[in-house]
């Protein structure tokens, strides 16, 4: 005589799994691939910049370790600049006393008189910078003058006609740094050399003009 498995319930349970498997795969196969471009992988954004604040990525190892002194040099010069703008209005505004704008500017003079002195002698000059560098030393040791002169121009008994414009003749020289830094950049980069684009072909090719081969 058969008999009834009083266990038959636990057939279903595997069933119900098996059938949620299907379901799944069907509903994910389903789905629209997301749009990218063609050949392309989509990275995450980083949460953080990673675009490099100077072009160094092609130039030759020692000509861009040495870009990334010169971005170093044009930060600190930018910050001699504002330093001075901030020492010149807060006495501008009587926010300070006369002895403490002195010993600021005195301070500031000292600090460029050693940083004349870094951007002098920093090694691995390249080769085909030496004449760039030279003029970036030249350029950089009229900073710390410029600033004795804004002293002078505070000591002055007038209406401090004399303090203002040596602060602008100051903001003039390190205008003059940072185009010497920029020179440095362009004389690294090098010539843009023209190319022409072959019609029909979509081919370009590099001119040259007479000479640049002697």
């Amino acid at each position: 005589m058969a008999r009834n498995d009083p266990k038959h319930g636990r057939w279903i349970l595997p069933l119900i799994i098996a059938a949620m498997v299907v379901l799944t795969v069907t509903f994910v196969n389903g789905l629209d691939p997301a749009d990218s471009p063609e050949g392309t992988t989509t990275v995450p954004e980083p949460p953080f910049p990673t675009t490099p604040t100077s072009s160094t990525t092609t130039l030759p190892p020692s000509l861009s370790a040495f870009m990334v002194t010169m971005d170093v040099f044009q930060t600190q010069a930018q910050g001699f600049r504002d330093e001075v703008t901030r020492i010149n209005d807060d006495w501008e505004a009587r926010r300070t006393t006369f002895n403490d704008t002195r010993a600021e500017l005195v301070s500031l003079q000292q600090t460029l008189e050693l940083w004349e002195d870094e951007v002098a002698n920093i090694n691995d000059v390249p080769g085909e910078l030496a004449e760039g560098h030279v003029e970036l030393v030249i350029e950089t040791s009229d900073l710390a003058p410029a600033v004795e002169d804004i002293v002078l121009g505070l000591e002055a008994p007038d209406d401090g006609t004399l303090r203002r414009d040596a602060v602008n003749d100051y903001y003039a020289e390190v205008d003059d740094v940072l185009d010497a830094i920029q020179f440095i950049r362009d004389t690294a980069a090098g010539p843009t050399v023209p190319t022409t684009t072959i019609p029909d072909t979509g081919e370009t090719t590099t001119s040259t003009t007479e000479g640049d081969n002697a």
